[in-house]
């Protein structure tokens, strides 16, 4: 039996990925996570553990982000950001510099 030593899209070693790219999401908006999940439809519990990378966001929600954010599922679960608006890369690498300068 052989292992596999690089994920794949479906590896559960992608979960931190993705919610680390929800949390920018949330962070280019300004908003609380409570206040951003009730925005995006999203129960607070659930977004808490998506961005805690506990759980996957599901493609309706993810759908959902895209409509409202005008962001890609391919962003979401492939980190391909080539059809993201530039104004929203420039608030997402802002956000990422933020996070990483920490309080």
């Amino acid at each position: 039996m052989t292992t596999r030593s690089t994920p794949t899209r479906l590896d559960t070693r992608t979960l931190p990925a993705i919610a680390h790219r929800m949390k920018l999401l949330r962070l280019t908006t300004g908003l609380s996570v409570s206040d951003f999940a009730r925005e995006a439809g999203i129960a607070r519990t659930m977004w808490h553990n998506i961005e805690a990378g506990f759980s996957r966001i599901g493609i309706d929600a993810a759908m959902k982000l895209c409509d409202k954010y005008h962001i890609t599922l391919d962003w979401i679960y492939r980190d391909n950001d080539a059809m993201l608006p530039h104004g929203f890369v420039k608030l997402l690498h802002e956000a990422e510099k933020t996070e990483a300068e920490g309080p």
